[in-house]
């Protein structure tokens, strides 16, 4: 028997990024218990009507671009061999504007760099505007809740809802995990922190650089607009899906009230109108108060990317000058003691369905010791410990 299928993992966070990392357990024959504080899954960023899945491209190849490039690639791939076609609405096809001179050098450049075929993405015109684009005929635009709960429903984990985590330690005796939760104590053998901007709560990641952002949608009837498929130029439009469409989405990493902002809709309603105005002959005439409205927060990383691999254990980090001088002297880079159990799948940002089944395969891989096919430049500019490296670089660590 495997070994591992004799292990228990706790998964924290039931959004996208918790449910994908119990996707990807399930695969591995893991038992798993998904602890979630609301009374449900996808109540958070994940619980947005609608979403879109595409990735996010340079002019030339970054690992930021190549990561995202093979997690779309990845989640088509899921997409097909887990037939989710059947089962999570959804309509393909996104459009992408390019509406200056450095956004067609940018993506049409990005085509060539990171090779990738004509049916995956192209060069197109967007019908209603008659503008260049860059046409993803496999993007999508789901249902983000659907997804999270397909997701969680293949993967079959022990679902704990109205619970939060409060603390976890390792245990002396057996290397266990002691997780301490708002109605029981659980000993496992893995925990994976997926819970968004919840890391707040959980003294053990406060040193990593994340943020909440705040972010408003508008939900507008189907029949208003006739795009077929989504429109992208910086707010998006979204297909229609179960008899409406999505405008989004606002960003605001400073002031985070919960309540809905008029000005913010009436933002996001003219800047469609300005930037298509083909899409609609009487602008004037729509009454924007009626449209509902809703409010939910992104985690984000510093760096913008997301934050996938084993947790850096700071309380083994030996940060004093006589240390950190030895590797300094030797041109080497300080070591980084972990918790060798214990992952971390978060700063997923706007783009969490694009990235997070991609994402959670290579954490569980990282945490098992198993083999991956992706580069060690990407895994590395994905690991929480870029910050400690690079605090270590700039001398603030000591």
């Amino acid at each position: 028997m495997n070994p591992s299928q004799s292990k228990t993992a706790l998964v924290v966070g039931a959004g996208i990024a918790g449910a994908s990392v119990c996707y990807a357990l399930s695969k591995q024959n893991i038992k798993t218990i998904l602890l979630e504080q609301e009374s449900s899954a996808a109540k958070k960023a994940s619980g947005n009507p609608i979403g879109v899945v595409y990735p996010f491209l340079t002019k030339h190849k970054t690992p930021e671009s190549e990561f995202s490039l093979l997690a779309f690639q990845y989640f088509l791939e899921l997409w097909e061999s887990l037939e989710f076609g059947q089962r999570v609405p959804h309509v393909d096809g996104i459009h992408f504007l390019l509406d200056s001179n450095s956004a067609y050098d940018r993506y049409s450049h990005s085509l060539l760099s990171h090779c990738i075929p004509e049916t995956l993405a192209c060069l197109s015109k967007e019908p209603n505007s008659n503008l260049d684009a860059l046409l993803f005929p496999e993007g999508k635009a789901v249902s983000p809740v659907l997804l999270t709960k397909e997701l969680i429903r293949i993967a079959n984990p022990m679902e704990h809802y109205n619970s939060k985590l409060l603390s976890w330690e390792m245990s002396d005796a057996n290397g266990n995990l002691i997780c301490h939760t708002e109605k029981e104590i659980l000993n496992v053998d893995y925990l994976f922190l997926t819970q968004g901007y919840q890391f707040f709560t959980d003294p053990k990641l406060e040193w990593i650089p994340m943020k909440q952002v705040r972010g408003q949608i508008v939900e507008i009837p189907s029949s208003m607009f006739q795009n077929q498929i989504s429109i992208l130029y910086g707010d998006y439009l979204t297909a229609e899906i179960g008899g409406k469409r999505v405008l989004g989405a606002s960003f605001d990493e400073f002031h985070l009230e919960e309540e809905t902002r008029p000005k913010e809709t009436f933002d996001l309603w003219n800047g469609l109108q300005s930037k298509l105005p083909n899409l609609l002959k009487n602008w004037e005439k729509i009454d924007i108060q009626n449209f509902d409205t809703r409010v939910s927060f992104r985690t984000q990383s510093q760096d913008r990317h997301p934050i996938v691999g084993k947790l850096p254990n700071l309380s083994r980090l030996d940060t004093s000058i006589k240390y950190q001088n030895l590797f300094r002297k030797n041109a080497k880079t300080f070591e980084i003691p972990y918790y060798e159990t214990v992952g971390i799948l978060n700063g997923l940002g706007s783009r969490g369905l694009t990235h997070a089944l991609l994402a959670a395969e290579i954490l569980v891989c990282d945490i098992l010791s198993q083999s991956i096919n992706i580069s060690e430049t990407i895994r590395k500019a994905l690991k929480p410990d870029r910050f400690l490296l690079r605090k270590w670089k700039r001398d603030e660590l000591t």
